[in-house]
């Protein structure tokens, strides 16, 4: 039962990401724990990502800003290569209840309409987001106000943002495979979640520009927030 549960979710939060650009990451992560190991979320989520990511990308790839990418990609490596050693340290049985109020920050923290432009400012980002992924496994908010700064168009900031959300979650894979961790007894789970979610890219793509964008933000906001809460009360009960 699960099982199926987390392939619909997967394709509910991949449907959301490819038409309003980001929080469908966040609602998957969401609903995961309690329904399977702790320290298994991060990487499973990360597999599952990186099917919905690329599959958004090649559907769309003449959208992709490169002079965003490739800084980002070099910052992620330098991210993801510090954090190999906290990861093979790090107490994953907390996990829901950081995760819980992380999500919380990233889904109310309101987005500046002009952010400080720096040089170099995708590499730090690219550094800084993919180290903290490693952790909290869904972190693609963190780059919207840059990416909203140069004036994307809708499609430029879908397409950009599933391009170094890619990138980090091949690195993330990397990063606890180096560590120990063990894929092979999620598989069949991941198999049936990676085809959800590029079923929903392919859906979300159709559906971009059609729905009103700004109502579902508004109702992906207040689901996101009651699975937050959720988590929280129940890691505290837990203690």
């Amino acid at each position: 039962m699960e099982t199926v549960f987390l392939i619909v979710v997967s394709f509910v939060a991949s449907t959301l990401t490819a038409t309003v650009g980001l929080g469908g990451g966040i609602l998957l992560i969401s609903v995961m724990p309690g329904l399977i190991p702790a320290a298994a979320i991060v990487p499973v989520h990360g597999a599952v990502q990186l099917a919905s990511n690329s599959s958004r990308v090649l559907l769309g790839m003449r959208h992709i800003d490169w002079r965003v990418v490739w800084p980002f990609v070099g910052g992620s490596i330098v991210g993801a290569a510090a954090g190999v050693g906290m990861v093979a340290r790090f107490s994953f049985e907390q996990l829901p209840l950081y995760l819980g109020l992380f999500v919380l920050v990233v889904t109310w923290m309101p987005i500046p309409s002009r952010v400080m432009a720096f040089p170099g400012q995708f590499a730090v980002l690219g550094a800084i987001q993919t180290y903290v992924s490693l952790f909290m496994g869904a972190t693609g908010p963190l780059a919207s106000p840059f990416l909203l700064r140069r004036g994307l168009s809708q499609d430029q900031l879908v397409i950009t943002l599933g391009t170094v959300m890619m990138a980090i979650h091949v690195l993330k894979l990397v990063v606890f495979a180096v560590a120990g961790f063990v894929f092979a007894p999620y598989l069949s789970l991941v198999a049936g979640m990676v085809t959800a979610v590029v079923l929903g890219s392919w859906v979300g793509t159709k559906l971009r520009g059609r729905l009103p964008e700004r109502a579902l933000r508004r109702s992906l906001k207040g689901l996101i927030t009651v699975l937050a809460l959720r988590m929280i009360v129940a890691a505290v009960l837990v203690r």
